[in-house]
Formats: structure tokens, C-alpha cells, sequence
């Protein structure tokens, strides 16, 4: 029995490999026990069958199963296999290109000296269009995973982003971007990006907003108070009253009632501008302008002036017209100074006069050249000229030639505008009711004054002459 046991304590036992999977299934570990009275060691390819029995399959570890073979511990645990996390998906993420606080507050204009314009609120906020409104970044599906028995980890998709697509706007084919499709103001809900191509205003346009500048059409249901403006690209349409305030617009202007601008109003248009009431203002139309009255203003219309409805008056101020002016009554009994002009707009008058003011500046300038250069000449006859005065002398001989070549420029344009004012269309003056004595009729460059009261005529330019008639 001693023998037995004697024996059995001296048999060779080989080197044994113990295998075991963590329990995630993400790491392979493998430790050796030593082998005992001259046992064998194990081969690499005995290790790797020990590893497949436990069914490891990914992730192997090549080169440390090497150094396993040749250089390796006891009771100690080697990892021989590794797992690969599966990589989500990375989320969309969505970028919009404004400042959602500031398309919401009011802010003032601060200018450059640290004075605030309350006035300039930055109520609009323009889009052109083809502007990029927001971009996002493409969700990605994300890369699968495996742990070291082979099953497959599945990866979750990155969240997308939803574009905010509203009216107006365009969402690229690559779906990545949201841009304008029209001019407009920029609006957004919180959910959706808008582009109103009309800004509506229900309510004054007073301190609570500010100035209005937009790409699109304006409409003020209420008043527009003193000292404020309106520029618009399109229409601009107030139901209410103006008053000392500038109303520039590149279509037509409408005002339900009128504007009394105590001689600080102004409105420009594009297109037409239709008034009640014109009192105290500037008008400038590239159309016509349409009122009941118009009263102690300067009012032009590249077309026509037609105040036939209503008190159809025309009093005080300069009215002119391309082609026509109709009203009720021009002038009053008292006299008031009152000019109406036909065929060329007080602007071109304007230009024509700055022209022939330019011109007569620079002939002088010429003239005082001329002099200089003449007087140094003179001089450089009896002794030589010192360094400085042939300096100067250069440098009125460089300064002639462009001059001159201002000179010929201006003529020619001075010339071509004078043609213009001579031969300018003859257009009509007509009054359904009165013209009162006062009254300074002006056709192209013919000027008339009314001596007498003139009832239901036409005035005209017959023969080189202002002809009233019936």
C-alpha cells in the first residue's frame, strides 16, 4: 500500500491550461499549472485547442499566446482574448445660424460715441434669400461589436435631428441644410423657421418697436408716430395716420388717411404713393401720386399727380409732374404761393443747376492754374527757380490735365441735360374747378404766372408758350 502511494506521488503530471471567459464575455483569460516529476509542458497548438474547447473564437491574441509559449509564469493570469465594444452611433446635431434670444428682445443701436438709439430697435430681422438658416451634422449608424465567443454586439444609430422646416424655407438634397427661398423677415416658433415676406404691425409703430427696415412688404395697422422710419424693399401700407416720420419704399405707398409731417415727413416710393392727405411733407414717386388734398408740400411723380376726389385741392408748396397733374382747385383766394410744374421733376432742375455750379469751379480752378504756372514761368525766365518753386510748378503742370479732362466730362453731361430740359414733353395741367391768381405755372422751361381767376380749364404749352384755355 506504501509502494502504491509512492508511486502515484511520483508520476509525471503534465502542465495543465486553465481557460475562463469573464463575465461579460468580453475577455478570454488563460493561467498555467506547472507540471510535476518530469511531466510535459504544453505546445502552442495544445493551448489554442484548450482555448477553442471553451469556445473562444474573436478577438485572439496572437502574439501573447507566443510569448506564452516561450516565456510564461505560473498561477498567473494571462489575457488572451479581447472583446470589441460595439461604437454607437454619434447624434445628428443641428446648428441654427441666428441668435433665437435676439430675433425675440428688442435690443437698442448702440453707435460708436456710447449714445443709444432707442429708436433703432432691430425689430426685423432680414433674410435674403438663398441665406442659410441652419445646418446639422449627418447622424452615423455606429460600428457592431463582438465579444470573444463571436456573437455579434449589436451598435445603436445615432438620434437624428429634425430640420425645421417652415414656409419659405428649403431643405437641401443632402438634407443637411435649411435654406430661404424668398426675401423676408425671419421668424421662429420654437419648433419652425419661418420667412414672412410681409411684416405686419398690429398696433403704432412707436418707442415699443422702433424703426422698421425690411426686405418685403410692411403693413401698420395702426398710426406711425413723429420721428420715426420705414424703409422697405416691397409696399408699405399704414392704416392709420403719419406723422413727422420717413417712409421710404421700393414699391408703392399707401396711406389710408394721410401724412402731416410739420415739414420733417418724407415718403419715397418705387412705385405709386396714394395719400388722403398730403400736408407739410416731401413726396417723391416714381409713379403717380393720388390724393384728396395736398397742402403746403413739395410733392414730384415721375408720371402724374392726380387730386380729383374728395376737397381735390392743391395749395401751397411745389407740385411736379412728367406728364400730368389733375385737381379741383390749384392755388387759394388768399393768394398762397403756390407752383405747379410739368415735364421735367424739380430733381433733374436740381442736378441740371449742381452741373452748371460744378462746372463753373473747376473752369476757375483752371483759370487759377493757368495763372500760377504762367507767373513761375515768367519768373524762371529772369533767375532759376529754387527747388521748392519747381516743385510747384510740376506739380500745377500734373494737376492741369485732369482737370481739363473734368471739364470736357462735365460739359458734355451739362450739354446733354440742357438738350433735355429744351426739348422736354409737353405735358397738362387740369383743373376741374379753380386755378386762383398766384399761382406759378411752370411747363419744361416756360414759366407763367396766373393774373386771374381761371375756372374749369386746361393749361398746356402751345407755340413755345403757357395757353390756358377752357
Amino acid at each position: 500500500m506504501q509502494n502504491d502511494q509512492v508511486q502515484e506521488n511520483t508520476k509525471p503530471i503534465d502542465e495543465i491550461a486553465d481557460v475562463e471567459i469573464s463575465r461579460d464575455k468580453m475577455l478570454g483569460i488563460v493561467w498555467f499549472e506547472e507540471p510535476k516529476n518530469g511531466g510535459s509542458r504544453l505546445s502552442l497548438d495544445q493551448i489554442k485547442r484548450e482555448i477553442e474547447k471553451k469556445g473562444i473564437k474573436e478577438g485572439i491574441d496572437e502574439e501573447m499566446l507566443n510569448h506564452i509559449v516561450s516565456n510564461r509564469k505560473y498561477n498567473y493570469k494571462y489575457i488572451i482574448a479581447k472583446g470589441l465594444q460595439a461604437q454607437d452611433g454619434q447624434d445628428a446635431i443641428l446648428t441654427l445660424t441666428f441668435d433665437v434670444k435676439e430675433i425675440k428682445n428688442l435690443k437698442p443701436q448702440l453707435h460708436n460715441d456710447g449714445t443709444v438709439d432707442f429708436k433703432d430697435l432691430h425689430a426685423v430681422h432680414n433674410i435674403k434669400k438663398g441665406e442659410l438658416l441652419a445646418e446639422k451634422t449627418a447622424v452615423t449608424e455606429g460600428v457592431n461589436g463582438y465579444n470573444v465567443l463571436g456573437q455579434v454586439i449589436k451598435a445603436k444609430r445615432g438620434k437624428d435631428a429634425r430640420i425645421p422646416k417652415g414656409k419659405n424655407t428649403e431643405i437641401s438634397k443632402d438634407g443637411l441644410t435649411l435654406e430661404a427661398t424668398v426675401d423676408g423677415k425671419l421668424e421662429y416658433d420654437g419648433h419652425n423657421i419661418y420667412i414672412n415676406t410681409v411684416y405686419t404691425l398690429n398696433g403704432d409703430l412707436d418707442s415699443s418697436i422702433g424703426n422698421i427696415d425690411f426686405v418685403g412688404n410692411v403693413v401698420i395697422s395702426g398710426s406711425v408716430k413723429s420721428g420715426y422710419t420705414i424703409k422697405a424693399a416691397g409696399s408699405v401700407e399704414v392704416r392709420g395716420s403719419v406723422e413727422d416720420s420717413v417712409i421710404i419704399a421700393g414699391g408703392d405707398i399707401f396711406l389710408s388717411y394721410g401724412i402731416q409731417g410739420i415739414e420733417k415727413g418724407k415718403l419715397v416710393s418705387g412705385g405709386n404713393i396714394v395719400a388722403k392727405f398730403i400736408q407739410n411733407a416731401t413726396v417723391e414717386a416714381q409713379k403717380d401720386v393720388i390724393a384728396e388734398a395736398i397742402m403746403h408740400s413739395n410733392v414730384s411723380a415721375g408720371n402724374s399727380i392726380r387730386v380729383e376726389n374728395g376737397k381735390g385741392t392743391i395749395v401751397g408748396g411745389v407740385v411736379a409732374a412728367t406728364n400730368m397733374i389733375l385737381a379741383k382747385s390749384i392755388g387759394s383766394p388768399m393768394g398762397t404761393a403756390t407752383e405747379v410744374q410739368i415735364g421735367i421733376l424739380p430733381s433733374i432742375y436740381q442736378k441740371h443747376k449742381q452741373m452748371e455750379r460744378s462746372l463753373i469751379e473747376k473752369q476757375e480752378s483752371l483759370v487759377k492754374i493757368d495763372q500760377s504756372i504762367k507767373f513761375l514761368l515768367s519768373k524762371s525766365k529772369e533767375i532759376r527757380l529754387d527747388a521748392q518753386k519747381q516743385v510747384m510748378l510740376q506739380k500745377f503742370s500734373d494737376s492741369r490735365a485732369p482737370i481739363m479732362d473734368e471739364i470736357e466730362i462735365l460739359k458734355k453731361d451739362y450739354e446733354e441735360l440742357s438738350g433735355m430740359l429744351r426739348d422736354a414733353q409737353d405735358g397738362l395741367i387740369k383743373a376741374t374747378d379753380t386755378v386762383h391768381p398766384g399761382v406759378k405755372l411752370m411747363i419744361g422751361n416756360t414759366i407763367k404766372y396766373v393774373d386771374d381767376t381761371q375756372v374749369h380749364c386746361t393749361i398746356r404749352k402751345v407755340e413755345g408758350d403757357i395757353h390756358i384755355g377752357a
